[in-house]
């Protein structure tokens, strides 16, 4: 875990999958699926297999879990107490840190004032509610499967249950979607007092019914000038009312920044547990693993069902080491969506280059064109740059 290399071990925390929805959205490229009835035991079952069996890969791993997450999916469509043993078998095989952030995702039609206490009571301290749009109409046109008056009585449930921390997720540019509703939307979701917003563009992802009705020419998509301004729109409201941009799409008021997906973005250590989960981690040796899930849930049950006839073989449990090339590629498309920016020395550490000098040309345009600066030992993105992210990052990778 880097100290052979003088350098603290990254924090280590745990993503954890739940694959189930109600309703498949149209945009949604996730790995998720409509399915009915949901095999929430058989699921079950092969998640506490596979916390088993990642715990005893990582035995000689002494670090506590600083952050779990359940994601999805639709976590909250399972019971709470298949939510309930999930979190106590994962506390029985790792130690977590005293102020262990654990953050379930949910959505309104499935986020009662019941589970929401007992989530509250088992020990889950942030809720993270897809509520999407504060707009009867554009909840339409998403597909979502709740209406806008389900959506306002899960936030106001939310509220009296009292969570030390809650997120909201928005979409925005959407096909018509003028800047004086957005900032309607947004002045509701700000006047909800959360402590986190997550507002995210519409992006049309290859495979999904939206993009195929986009080719089919069904509707046309926002121009990317349009997409511009509600982008810089969404900042200048949010900042002005005290919520912190600390990443491209990400929102918070002071303190509560999602840790969880900090870690994500600062190259930190994190395991990733059921269908289409991914995980990351360094060994005692400094070097980088990756594992992947495969995406199909019924297959990963299966797989998880299987006795391993060793680490190496089976599928669940094969892991491969990532090359410092990739390794300061990811390091680079993950920190500069960050305010905070990438790290210039850890970049250096894992993949034994300076990023200033191997990419001298592309960053001395960069900076004249004030796109980036450079702060003490930070690379990050002006407000101007901002907008570019992609096309910056095009030139630096």
């Amino acid at each position: 875990m880097l100290t052979h290399m003088g350098l603290r071990p990254p924090p280590l925390t745990l993503y954890l999958h739940i694959p189930y929805c109600l309703h498949k959205c149209p945009y949604c490229d996730f790995a998720s699926s409509a399915v009915t009835p949901i095999p929430e035991q058989r699921y079950l079952t092969a998640l506490q297999r596979e916390l088993q069996w990642r715990r005893q890969q990582l035995a000689d791993d002494p670090r506590p879990l600083a952050t779990i997450f359940l994601g999805g999916g639709t976590p909250s469509l399972f019971s709470s107490a298949t939510i309930e043993t999930t979190l106590a078998t994962i506390s029985r095989l790792w130690p977590l840190e005293n102020d262990c952030e654990i953050t379930l995702e949910a959505n309104p039609e499935s986020a009662s004032p019941q589970k929401m206490r007992e989530w509250q009571q088992m020990g889950i301290n942030r809720l993270s509610l897809g509520i999407q749009a504060l707009d009867a109409e554009r909840l339409h046109f998403l597909e979502r499967p709740h209406t806008l008056e389900q959506a306002r009585q899960a936030i106001a449930h939310l509220k009296q249950t009292g969570f030390a921390r809650f997120n909201l997720d928005l979409i925005y540019a959407t096909p018509g979607q003028t800047a004086a509703a957005w900032e309607k939307e947004l002045t509701e979701a700000m006047a909800w007092e959360p402590h986190h917003l997550s507002c995210y563009q519409l992006t049309l992802e290859p495979g999904t019914p939206f993009f195929q009705r986009q080719q089919g020419g069904a509707w046309q998509p926002m121009t990317e000038e349009d997409e511009s301004r509600l982008f810089q729109q969404t900042r200048q409201q949010l900042t002005a009312g005290g919520w912190q941009p600390y990443e491209t799409s990400n929102f918070a008021k002071p303190g509560h920044h999602c840790r969880h997906n900090c870690n994500y973005w600062s190259f930190g250590d994190y395991l990733g547990v059921g269908a289409a989960a991914h995980g990351k981690w360094t060994d005692d040796l400094g070097r980088i693993w990756r594992s992947e899930n495969p995406a199909s849930a019924t297959h990963y049950m299966t797989l998880m069902e299987k006795e391993p006839p060793d680490d190496t073989q089976h599928p669940i449990l094969h892991h491969r080491l990532i090359t410092p090339t990739e390794a300061g590629r990811e390091l680079l498309l993950m920190g500069l969506r960050q305010q905070a920016g990438v790290d210039l020395t850890l970049y250096q550490q894992i993949t034994g280059e300076s990023l200033e000098q191997c990419r001298a040309i592309p960053i001395a345009h960069l900076l004249e064109a004030g796109f980036i600066q450079r702060t003490e030992q930070r690379l990050t993105l002006t407000e101007q740059g901002i907008i570019l992210t992609d096309a910056i990052l095009s030139r630096l990778i």
